[in-house]
């Protein structure tokens, strides 16, 4: 391999943070929010305090785990240490801000570039939430019918078994097999309905544990991302994350295949893939327009958008160009999946509900026409 592709398989490489100083330490997971740190410090950088002075002013305002990373960080920074080299050994940052401070650290421009930074992460939270949003009510849909179908099988249609079996007349199939199935749910020993609930406590703390230590969402995109249909909104999303956050990396002074190389983590499984083989070819002199158009990770128009950058060399305002572009069409992908997924979740609820209350009532009715 040659020796720009060396340096780049060094990028995607996780850096080994440095031992901590004895005294203080960042546990695992003790992540910050990345983007009030850097609105703050770009903040009271601006405003003539200085570094030092601008850590211990978020330290006094800290509380619970936030305030460990912090703690690390002032005393590696009063052992002489650099900012970016003391945030690498706290282990409560991500790569691309580490890369922003460090570049920043050679140009002299560390506000401005935490403050694109915070700009930046404001943008995607704002994308991630609104994905987020478009998930939370569907969900809670589908878990507020399961406990009312689960009930109705377990307690009422076992009671109503009962009145409709002293008529004496004879049942539908259909009905016979669902009072089957609520007598063989209701027959299940209390015992194992508290295992399966605690069983339930137990993954909603696992889950709740894992987006605390920022596990959870890398877990969920992967997994949608193997979902066809959602697999292209997830790969939307990636990609608006991907370019958004090379062009902050880029106008920050990080070399363009070395920043770019740092988002490939935004990226689902087979375009991170597809990133590497690019990033390789690009950098044993093939243009980065084309060996990301190859790769499958820009279309036709960020093709030539990435063509006319390379020329005039304004590589990172074309990226942003190209983030806006997926921000809005995941915008309009979203408005239309929301419109659509809560009719038919209705519907299906209302025929799963009411199918239960047709079945149990359908021997009553033919009772009631008999007379």
């Amino acid at each position: 391999m040659s020796r720009p592709g060396k340096a780049l398989v060094a990028a995607r490489q996780p850096a080994r943070a440095k031992p901590a100083l004895r005294g203080g330490s960042a546990r695992p997971g003790a992540l910050l929010d990345e983007e009030q740190f850097a609105d703050d410090v770009s903040l009271m950088l601006s405003s003539g305090l200085s570094l030092m002075d601008s850590l211990k002013t978020l330290r006094e305002r800290a509380a619970g785990g936030a305030a460990q990373p912090l703690d690390v960080l002032t005393k590696r920074l009063t052992q002489g240490e650099s900012l970016s080299q003391a945030m690498q050994a706290c282990g409560a940052f991500r790569p691309a801000l580490l890369a922003c401070v460090r570049a920043s650290e050679l140009t002299g421009d560390m506000p401005d570039s935490l403050r694109r930074y915070a700009a930046n992460a404001a943008r995607v939270r704002i994308l991630r939430a609104r994905m987020v949003s478009a998930l939370v009510y569907p969900a809670l849909l589908v878990s507020v019918a399961t406990l009312v179908v689960v009930f109705l099988l377990v307690y009422v249609v076992p009671r109503f078994a009962l009145v409709l079996e002293t008529s004496g007349r004879e049942m539908p199939a259909t009905s016979r097999a669902l009072i089957g199935v609520g007598r063989a749910l209701h027959a299940v020993p209390t015992a194992a309905w508290l295992a399966l609930a605690g069983l339930v406590v137990w993954v909603v703390y696992l889950a709740v544990r894992a987006a605390r230590e920022r596990r959870l969402e890398a877990r969920l995109t992967d997994m949608a991302s193997r979902i066809p249909g959602i697999r292209d909104i997830v790969r939307a999303f990636g990609h608006s994350q991907f370019a958004r956050s090379g062009a902050m990396l880029v106008r920050s002074g990080v070399p363009v295949l070395k920043a770019l190389a740092m988002c490939r983590d935004l990226l689902v499984g087979s375009d991170r893939t597809a990133l590497d083989r690019a990033l390789v070819v690009s950098s044993a002199g093939a243009p980065l327009a084309q060996a990301l158009f190859n790769a499958d990770l820009v279309d036709t128009l960020g093709l030539r958008v990435l063509r006319v950058a390379e020329q005039t060399g304004a590589l990172e305002a074309s990226l942003e160009r190209l983030a806006d572009v997926h921000d809005r069409a995941l915008e309009r992908t979203l408005d239309r999946v929301g419109r659509l997924i809560e009719p038919l979740l209705m519907l299906g609820i209302g025929l799963v509900v009411g199918g239960i209350v047709v079945l149990m009532y359908l021997p009553i009715f033919q009772l009631a026409a008999s007379i």
